[in-house]
């Protein structure tokens, strides 16, 4: 294995969906947020570059801040570093600076997007309790 290739950031982090359902008690919940983050990933980028396109900073940030959090409770860590840096452009003003950071977003929702169909065959299988290893929370 490369260098690169050991340092490079998962896609989506598992221990954060984890984190999510255990915070609610149930892993249904967890997954279905996890496949609506999916789908929704290409029309929250594109809302984004519209706002950033047309330096409308309400319409921007509104966009970046939904994604970012999002991004955060499924473990999308690059895409939510890649928003919280388009934020600060945002908040300062440098709409052309985050314009030219759209790029690398789209990378990081892309790669989300992709690894997104293999998380969610992974979660299914471990947050979904086996017969007879019921949690506190499940029994």
């Amino acid at each position: 294995m490369s260098e690169e290739a050991e340092r490079q950031i998962p896609a989506l982090e598992p221990c954060r969906l984890q984190a999510l359902a255990d915070e609610l008690g149930d892993s249904t919940p967890a997954l279905r947020f996890l496949s609506t983050y999916l789908s929704m990933l290409p029309g929250r980028l594109l809302r984004i570059s519209n706002g950033l396109c047309e330096h409308d900073a309400d319409a921007s940030m509104d966009a970046v801040l939904s994604l970012k959090i999002s991004s955060a409770m499924v473990g999308a860590l690059e895409t939510e570093d890649q928003c919280r840096a388009i934020e600060s452009m945002i908040r300062e003003d440098h709409f052309d600076y985050a314009v030219q950071a759209l790029p690398a977003l789209r990378q990081y929702t892309d790669r989300c997007y992709a690894a997104g169909p293999q998380l969610l065959g992974k979660a299914r299988e471990s947050l979904h309790p086996q017969p007879g290893k019921l949690g506190p929370r499940n029994s």
